[in-house]
């Protein structure tokens, strides 16, 4: 009869292949992962990077779009700049029509008003020579300077307004589809808690059941090499 006592039993093979399952087990638990490399699911690492750069993708167009509303922000607030500057102007055409005003002084006021809207209008709208005819002498003429500057600040403001409604759409709609494909992705690479849990303790008491018998083995092939000795 052939004897080797240095050939593998089954029950090691059994010790090993359940220590890699704790192993496995061990490392979901640890990095909250389900999928932790190819091995554990091929087709769901590869569903889960998809949904992965849909999630980045729609991150970053709500990115942009918020930094578009940002600057649309600015935009209105040089427009809303303007248009006080405007009504201040309007004001001055009013009293200019009197006769008991110094004409100067509003020409003074209307210049230097003129300066200060043409400087953010060369900001936000481009135009540096936006406003021009603000004359103390000429109420008509100041008032359809004004009318048209007016006209254009609303058309302006609108426009912006508009945009930027439609893009806090967009952000709601890239931010809920971040949302919705996280968790399409967390069900499919993320660990289940309570079965891996479950599953990790059903492992240990398997192994520590293969321990235990690989040990009697040990034993009993003392028992026969000293019997036949």
């Amino acid at each position: 009869m052939d004897l080797s006592v240095n050939s593998q039993s089954p029950s090691l093979s059994v010790i090993d292949r359940l220590r890699k399952e704790r192993e496995e087990e061990d490392e979901k638990i640890a990095s909250g992962k389900r999928i932790n490399n190819a091995a554990d699911d091929p087709a769901g690492l590869q569903i889960a990077s998809r949904l992965t750069s849909q999630i980045n993708g729609d991150a970053q167009l709500s990115v942009n779009a918020q930094d578009q509303i940002n600057t649309n922000n600015v935009q209105e607030g040089g427009l809303s700049a303007i248009s006080e500057g405007l009504q201040r102007a309007n004001v001055l055409s009013v009293q200019s029509g009197s006769p008991l005003n110094d004409s100067d002084a509003i020409q003074g006021e209307f210049d230097e008003l003129t300066e200060q809207i043409n400087a953010v209008a060369g900001e936000v709208l481009g135009d540096p020579n936006f406003l021009s005819g603000l004359d103390a002498s000429d109420p008509a003429a100041t008032q359809a300077a004004l009318e048209t500057a007016f006209e254009t600040i609303s058309s302006e403001a609108t426009a912006l307004g508009a945009e930027s409604n439609g893009l806090s759409s967009q952000v709601s709609t890239y931010e809920t589809s971040v949302v919705n494909t996280s968790a399409s992705r967390s069900r499919i690479q993320d660990t289940d808690f309570a079965q891996t849990t479950s599953d990790q303790q059903q492992v240990g008491t398997l192994l520590q059941s293969a321990v235990i018998n690989k040990k009697d083995e040990e034993s009993r092939k003392g028992l026969l090499v000293n019997q036949l000795i």
